[in-house]
C-alpha cells in the first residue's frame, strides 16, 4: 500500500499537503470564548491566542483549533456574518492608532465590571467593548483612520462584503433591531437611494463598524503569524448555517432560498426527522461560482486560518430541505432532497468539494458525515480531505460490533475524542458507554406493543441509568437472552439486537483496547483518560486532535459534575451553552508542572 504522504500528494489537496506537511500532528481544541489571562478583559480575546500558541509549542501541539469567530448572536454557529468578526474578541490594549494609555483607565473598569475565572462567561462584555470602542473612536477623532493605508487598503479589498456588513449593523443600532424582514421596504429591499441617505446621515456609525473590523482583522492576523512562527497552524470552522437575520441574506438574496430551511429526513432513531430552525438553505449553484460567496469566504479566511474545518460536509452531497411554511411540529417530515434522488449524489459532491479545494491555500478537513451520507467519505479522503473520527463511534458496527483498533484506521483521518457538540470523554465513559439512549426502547416497545416500563425493568439496570440513557443489566448477557427477557422471537428484533451488540459490554471492550489491567472502573479516572488521549494519539491517523478539556480531566483540574464544563448540548435552548469559561487562565496553563505531563504523553507515543 503507498504510504500515507504519497497517497496525499496524489489527491486535489497536494499542494495543500506539501504547504502543511504530511507527518502526524497532535493538536488541540481551545475555543477562545473560554480561554482568558490576566489581561483579558471579561473574555478571550486574539492577543491571548498567542499564549495559547505558546502553549501548543511547549507542549508539542501543531494545530490549534478554534470554533468560529464571527460575530454572533447566541451562538458561535449563528451568526450575524460569514465574514465579519465578532467585536468581543477585540484586545483592547492593542488597538493601532490608540495609545494603551488612552484607555488604561476604562479598559480597568471593564475588567472590574466582568471579571475571569468565574467559570461561566457574561456576554454583557460584548455590548461593553463596543460601547468603550465606539466611544474612543468619537473621542479620538479616529474616522479620519480613512488616512491609514492599511485600513483603506483593507476597506477597498473587503468592500464587497464589509460594506453591506456596516450598513446592516448600523441600521440595527440607528433604526431598528428588528429583523431586515420587518424594516420599512426601502431598507428591507435594500434600494440604494435610501442606503445612500441613510450611510451619510450616520456616517460615524459605519466608519466605526468597517474600522473596527480593520481592528480586528489586523489583530486575528497577527495572531496567526506569532502562531506560524511558532510552527502552530491554526484551524478555523466554516460553519455552514448562516442565520436568517444576517448581513449576507440582507445584500445577497440571490444566493440562498428564503422559502426553505434545512434539516434531516426521518430515521428510526428520529421518526419524524428534524429540522433546524428557520435558516434559509444555499442556492449551490450559485454561491459556488467563480468569484461567488464561497470563493470570497474562503479567500477572507486564508488570511487568519491554514486549515478549515467545513461544517456539514455531507451538504455538499446532497441535503433535506424543507418548506420554511411547513408547521413545526412536522420537522423533517415534508422535506425533500436537493438535488433529487435521481441525481449522482457522488459526483455532485465531488465536484464541489474539489471547486472549493481551487478557491483556497488553505487546507480543508470535514466535520464526520451524518450516517445517511457515510458512504461518501471514500470520496471526499480521496480529495485529501480528512474527516474528522471520534472514537467513541468509530466501529466496526456491522460485524465486530468493536471499536475499531486504532492501527486500522484509514490514515486520512482526523482522530478525536470530543469536540463542542459532545460530552467530554470522561463523562461518555461514566455515563452514555454501554447504554442506549431511552428513546429507542420507547420506539422498541410502541413497535412491538410491549409495556416500556416492564420492559426497561427486566433489560436494564436502574442504578446504572440516567433518564435517557438506559445501562444493560450484566444478566442480559447474550441476544438469546435479551429476546426471551423481552417475550420476543430473535428473529423479530433485529434492529433491537443490532443496538444490543453495540452497546452491551462497550466499556469493556475499550478497556482492552487501551490496555488497562484489572477490573474495569467505572469512574473516569486520570490513568484510564490518559490512556484514552494516547490510544487517539497512537493511532494510524495523520492528525489527532484533543480538547483541552479532555487534557483537564486528566490532569484533574476538573472532576466531578463533568456535565457542568459541557461546551454545547443540540438541540436545547441556550441555557448554559456556549457559556463555560475554562476553570483556569492560560497563564496557569503555561506552567511546567501542567505542561510537562502533557508534553511526556506526546513525546512518549511519537518515540514508539
Amino acid at each position: 500500500m503507498p504510504s500515507t504522504a504519497s497517497r496525499l500528494l496524489q489527491t486535489n489537496a497536494a499542494e495543500q499537503w506539501k504547504r502543511i506537511g504530511t507527518e502526524q500532528r497532535v493538536g488541540v481544541l481551545m475555543p477562545l470564548s473560554s480561554l482568558y489571562s490576566s489581561r483579558s478583559a471579561g473574555i478571550g480575546d486574539f492577543e491571548d491566542l498567542k499564549l495559547a500558541a505558546d502553549w501548543c509549542a511547549r507542549t508539542g501541539h501543531t494545530i490549534l483549533q478554534l470554533l468560529p469567530l464571527n460575530d454572533y448572536y447566541h451562538s458561535p454557529y449563528s451568526t450575524f456574518s460569514l465574514f465579519a468578526l465578532d467585536p468581543m474578541y477585540t484586545a483592547l490594549d492593542r488597538l493601532i492608532g490608540v495609545p494603551p494609555s488612552e484607555l488604561k483607565a476604562e479598559i480597568k473598569a471593564i475588567r472590574s465590571r466582568f471579571p475571569t475565572g468565574l467559570g461561566c462567561i457574561d456576554y454583557d462584555i460584548k455590548q461593553a467593548k463596543l460601547d468603550l470602542l465606539y466611544a474612543v473612536f468619537s473621542r479620538l477623532g479616529l474616522g479620519d483612520a480613512v488616512d491609514h493605508k492599511a485600513y483603506r487598503d483593507f476597506a477597498a479589498e473587503n468592500s464587497d462584503w464589509l460594506d453591506g456588513y456596516a450598513l446592516y449593523t448600523a441600521l440595527k443600532y440607528d433604526y431598528s433591531p428588528d429583523s431586515w424582514e420587518n424594516w420599512e421596504p426601502a431598507y428591507r429591499d435594500a434600494v440604494p437611494a435610501a442606503l445612500g441617505a441613510f450611510a451619510l446621515a450616520n456616517e460615524t456609525r459605519v466608519q466605526f463598524i468597517k474600522w473596527l473590523q480593520w481592528q480586528l482583522y489586523e489583530q486575528l492576523k497577527a495572531a496567526k503569524q506569532y502562531a506560524n512562527s511558532l510552527g502552530v497552524h491554526l484551524m478555523g470552522d466554516l460553519f455552514y448555517i448562516v442565520s436568517r437575520d444576517s448581513a449576507d441574506v440582507w445584500k445577497r438574496r440571490e444566493c440562498f432560498w428564503l422559502d426553505l430551511v434545512p434539516g434531516l429526513p426521518p430515521e428510526p432513531a428520529h421518526m419524524q426527522g428534524q429540522r433546524w430552525g428557520d435558516q434559509p438553505v444555499y442556492h449551490w449553484d450559485t454561491v459556488t461560482e467563480a468569484g461567488g460567496l464561497m470563493e470570497r469566504r474562503l479567500q477572507y479566511c486564508e488570511h487568519f486560518y491554514n486549515i478549515a474545518r467545513l461544517d456539514t460536509v455531507s451538504a455538499l452531497f446532497k441535503m433535506w430541505y424543507i418548506p420554511r411554511t411547513a408547521p413545526d411540529e412536522l420537522q423533517g417530515v415534508p422535506g425533500f432532497y436537493y438535488p433529487d434522488s435521481s441525481g449522482d449524489f457522488s459526483q455532485r459532491g465531488r465536484e464541489a468539494l474539489a471547486k472549493l479545494q481551487g478557491f483556497t491555500r488553505m487546507l480543508l478537513c470535514a466535520e464526520n458525515l451524518s450516517p445517511a451520507c457515510l458512504s461518501y467519505t471514500p470520496v471526499i479522503r480521496a480529495l485529501g480531505v480528512p474527516p474528522i473520527n471520534f472514537q467513541r463511534w468509530d466501529k466496526d458496527w456491522d460485524v465486530r460490533h468493536d471499536f475499531i483498533p486504532p492501527s486500522e484506521l484509514d490514515p486520512v483521518t482526523i482522530f478525536t475524542l470530543s469536540n463542542h457538540d459532545t460530552s467530554l470523554w470522561a463523562d461518555w465513559w461514566e455515563r452514555e458507554a454501554g447504554t442506549i439512549d431511552a428513546s429507542k426502547l420507547e420506539g422498541f416497545c410502541q413497535q412491538h406493543q410491549l409495556d416500556v416500563t416492564r420492559i426497561r425493568h427486566r433489560l436494564f439496570d436502574a442504578k446504572r441509568s440516567s433518564a435517557g440513557k438506559l445501562r444493560w443489566r450484566d444478566t442480559v448477557s447474550t441476544p438469546k437472552k435479551l429476546a426471551e427477557l423481552a417475550g420476543l422471537p430473535i428473529e423479530r428484533i433485529g434492529d433491537f439486537i443490532h443496538e444490543y451488540r453495540n452497546s452491551y459490554g462497550e466499556k469493556e471492550k475499550l478497556w482492552a483496547q487501551m490496555k488497562l489491567h484489572g477490573p474495569m472502573r467505572e469512574k473516569a479516572d486520570r490513568e484510564i483518560v490518559q490512556k484514552a488521549i494516547e490510544l487517539i494519539i497512537s493511532s494510524n491517523a495523520v492528525w489527532s486532535i484533543v480538547s483541552m478539556l479532555d487534557y483537564l480531566c486528566m490532569l484533574e483540574i476538573i472532576g466531578g459534575d463533568y456535565d457542568n464544563y459541557r461546551l454545547n448540548r443540540p438541540g436545547t435552548e441556550r441555557g448554559r451553552n456556549w457559556t463555560l469559561a475554562l476553570p483556569i487562565p492560560l497563564e496557569a496553563l503555561l506552567e511546567e508542572k501542567h505542561c510537562s505531563q502533557i508534553q511526556q504523553i506526546i513525546g512518549a507515543v511519537a518515540a514508539t
